[in-house]
């Protein structure tokens, strides 16, 4: 449930916006970091994952909770200086196991690009997780075919042009993972989700499709479907909404355990995911939606 016009999902000048219920980003992630940097947790060490979306939110903290667990991540985004942006918060000892690439992943570039740093930088690719998408929050006849566009060929055509690339590498290497980013709105009618609801439904669909194709290569592929995540661009929404404080107690209200989720809480749950632990997942929309789904 994420929208206002149609922002990048490198989400940066929203970071500032703060809501009600929710801690303070900056002081909640440093004590997730010091949290999982004492135990440093090497559960994903000689794993090498692709994370899309790694600018903010989601994205950003599970390139970081993948860094603590010991893998290399390769991350990207649109934000030009991704590189130095994630680099202040980066657990200490794993610079060396980082690479950034900056791109629209609503290209084919990118996707390219990411699978030969992967190849290249760490010698493998076992993980991608297909986190980037953008929202426009309006009615489906409201939208114009720009919008429409836009949010299809970032979260939808994002994940083909993934697959082209990382596939290959992954049925030549004997198997991997593919993690998606779905969501409540894949699942449920909800008001003003119009293409970003049909872009969830079809990443719904892709990944029970891919779980079926891939799993003779040993390719597991799962999406995890999101309640509404505490990240800028839900603030920044919240902010645009004209009534900030209705706007948090709707989120609030709409989820039945009574608020929303961390992005830590979503990374920690891709950590398991991409673990050994979890090996008997595939074609799994795993809802991760405090009971949104459930009612």
């Amino acid at each position: 449930m994420e929208g206002g016009g149609i922002p990048p999902y490198r989400e940066i000048e929203p970071a500032a916006i703060s809501g009600p219920d929710t801690p303070d980003p900056a002081r909640r992630t440093a004590s997730f970091l010091t949290l999982h940097d004492a135990a440093m947790d090497r559960t994903l060490a000689g794993k090498t994952a692709v994370i899309t979306g790694a600018g903010s939110g989601i994205g950003r903290a599970t390139v970081l909770r993948f860094l603590t667990a010991g893998a290399s991540v390769v991350a990207v985004d649109r934000r030009p200086d991704l590189a130095e942006a994630l680099a202040a918060d980066v657990p200490a000892g794993s610079r060396d196991r980082l690479a950034a690439v900056v791109g629209d992943i609503a290209t084919e570039d990118p996707a390219r690009e990411f699978t030969r740093v992967a190849l290249d930088r760490f010698g493998g690719l076992d993980i991608l997780i297909n986190n980037a998408g953008i929202s426009v929050v309006k009615p489906l006849h409201e939208h114009t075919p720009e919008e429409w566009d836009s949010v299809m060929n970032t979260n939808v055509k994002g994940i083909y042009w993934s697959a082209r690339h990382v596939v290959p590498v992954m049925i030549a290497r004997g198997g991997g993972l593919i993690l998606n980013t779905g969501s409540i709105s894949g699942e449920a009618g909800i008001p003003g989700q119009g293409a970003y609801a049909a872009s969830k439904g079809a990443i719904h669909q892709m990944t029970r499709q891919m779980a079926i194709e891939y799993a003779p290569h040993k390719i597991r592929v799962n999406a995890v479907g999101c309640g509404t995540v505490d990240t800028p661009l839900v603030r920044w929404s919240a902010e645009k909404s004209g009534d900030p404080d209705a706007f948090w107690k709707m989120l609030r209200e709409g989820h039945p355990i009574g608020r929303i989720a961390s992005p830590e809480e979503v990374a920690d749950f891709y950590v398991y995911l991409a673990g050994d632990a979890a090996s008997f997942f595939t074609g799994a929309i795993l809802m991760l939606d405090g009971g949104y789904t459930a009612r």
